[in-house]
């Protein structure tokens, strides 16, 4: 039972990231993500590396592996653009 909390909370994790990632603020989730990136803009950061632990916690097996392939595909897709917002487009 343990085990599919917490591949239900990576699951979840995983979508939110993944909203972030093409937030519009004119969409009915527009506010919620504007929530999200007033408390950090790590936010998607954070909500990947929660993903991945707790898909390390989830349920064995192919699962577990496309979930933490997804979050750790995700997780560099954001690091790459806030790298490039940080330091220029150049």
């Amino acid at each position: 039972m343990r085990h599919n909390i917490f591949s239900t909370l990576s699951i979840l994790c995983l979508l939110l990231a993944f909203l972030m990632f093409g937030y519009d603020s004119t969409r009915w989730y527009g506010g919620f993500f504007r929530f999200l990136n007033e408390i950090s803009m790590f936010m998607p950061f954070i909500l990947d590396v929660v993903g991945i632990v707790s898909a390390l916690l989830g349920i064995k097996g192919d699962y577990r592996l496309i979930l933490v392939i997804l979050h750790s595909l995700l997780l560099l897709l954001f690091l790459g653009i806030y790298i490039k917002a940080f330091y220029g487009f150049s």
